[in-house]
């Protein structure tokens, strides 16, 4: 594990940096953001955020190092890439749609260069579609029937999260989706009402940071469970 994590964590940590460095504050700004009282995302790069974001992604790669070997990819980008999003969410409140479609882009060319080294391709990128489509429908009804309790930043994170942990099978995405969503009503209730709520909703606050941490949660259990 150590040698694999070795090997990852450079890796995942020069595609964080790099995309927190340059991309971010390229990123367009909304254009009510100023009524709203948005933090600019050129404004988001500074030198304590970056130092525990970098710190989050190198923790992350434990995950990537235990994976199945068809799967670190998925989980690479899980903890660099969608990470440096979930950054972006926990300190702005904001998904920007274009890095979450990057994030997707890399997903999917994760799950292709998967499949290749997979003995069952067919099965991986099953597994991948489904549980990306079925997280974005399932979080799609609860942005619809809230109507206002969730942002739809979540609604275009939501597939995102169910690709890598769909990959991993159903158990792992089941567990993702509960970890995420226990998460969330921790952090809810321990910062209660935002005074500039998460655009899109009423109170709300960014939910990203809380449902990221779903997989990891899950990857936890599934390793407390194996361990019995």
């Amino acid at each position: 594990m150590l040698t694999l994590w070795l090997i990852f964590a450079p890796v995942a940590l020069a595609l964080t940096l790099a995309q927190a460095i340059f991309l971010v504050p390229r990123l367009p700004e909304p254009a009510e953001g100023p009524e709203l009282g948005k933090t600019t995302y050129a404004s988001l790069p500074s030198r304590g955020r970056l130092g525990i974001l970098a710190a989050l992604s190198l923790a992350a790669q434990a995950a990537t190092a235990v994976a199945p070997a068809e799967q670190r990819g998925l989980w690479l980008v899980l903890g660099s890439s969608v990470l440096t999003l979930i950054w972006v969410d926990g300190l702005t409140t904001w998904l920007p749609t274009v890095f979450a479609r990057i994030c997707l882009a890399q997903l999917v060319i994760a799950t292709a260069v998967g499949a290749v080294w997979s003995d069952d391709p067919t099965r991986l990128l099953l597994r991948a579609v489904i549980g990306a489509a079925t997280a974005w429908l399932l979080w799609w009804l609860i942005w619809r029937l809230t109507r206002g309790g969730v942002g739809y930043g979540d609604v275009r994170l939501a597939p995102l999260l169910g690709l890598v942990t769909g990959a991993s099978g159903l158990d792992v995405w089941m567990a993702a989706l509960l970890g995420g969503a226990l998460s969330g009503v921790v952090w809810g209730l321990v910062r209660h009402r935002r005074r500039r709520p998460a655009p899109g909703t009423r109170t709300g606050f960014a939910y990203g940071p809380a449902l990221w941490t779903g997989p990891y949660l899950a990857v936890i259990w599934m390793w407390l469970l194996g361990g019995r």
